[in-house]
């Protein structure tokens, strides 16, 4: 299983407290961590997956499960916490560091060009539009991001890397490597996965 070594003395700044801190105090103290790696706070598409994630910080909440966002810039970040799409903590990574060791594809802007007109791109936008999510163009829109998830003692339990701009982890995906079940009435933890 992967370790969390390689990023964990990166430094990453709290948006709400303007606190700097690093990257392992996510999950020192006990606490698993959801963190989602923002392709762009004005992204439209990134606002619909962030709101999509945050419907789980209810379940993540009960089962003792830190959910946290990531951008790689500062522009923006602001607004993106007004939306209230975003019910995490909120971070960036001014010098992109972890989205380098972690290795989070960065297009060019030829390729970003070809992404944004692939059929799923297309018709997340649709869809975001749709659903009065709206965005802006302003900020870095080459660095697309993804999702870990680390357990309290810094293993990484999932590493998915988005492919494409519209390319999120399924939330199924999500419980079921943290073990937590999602029904209708409660909430179940297989405490064996969670611990």
């Amino acid at each position: 299983m992967e370790t969390s070594s390689k990023i964990a003395n990166n430094l990453i700044k709290n948006v709400r407290i303007d606190e700097t801190v690093k990257l392992s105090t996510l999950w020192e103290g006990g606490t698993s961590c959801v963190i989602h790696f923002m392709r762009r706070f004005g992204c439209p598409v990134c606002r619909m997956g962030a709101r999509d994630l945050s419907s789980l910080k209810p379940l993540l909440d009960s089962a003792n499960v830190r959910l946290v966002g990531i951008g790689h810039e500062e522009l923006g970040a602001q607004e993106f916490l007004n939306t209230g799409y975003w019910k995490g903590e909120l971070y960036t990574d001014m010098h992109k560091k972890t989205y380098s060791d972690l290795k989070f594809k960065r297009y060019n802007v030829l390729n970003i060009m070809r992404a944004l007109i692939l059929p799923e791109t297309v018709d997340a936008i649709s869809k975001a539009h749709k659903e009065g999510i709206v965005g802006n163009l302003s900020g870095d829109s080459l660095q697309i991001g993804g999702t870990l998830i680390v357990d309290k003692d810094g293993k990484i339990l999932l590493n998915f890397k988005q492919e494409s701009p519209s390319h999120h982890v399924p939330l199924d995906q999500i419980l079921h490597v943290l073990g937590i079940k999602r029904n209708q009435r409660s909430l179940s933890v297989d405490t064996a996965s969670s611990n």
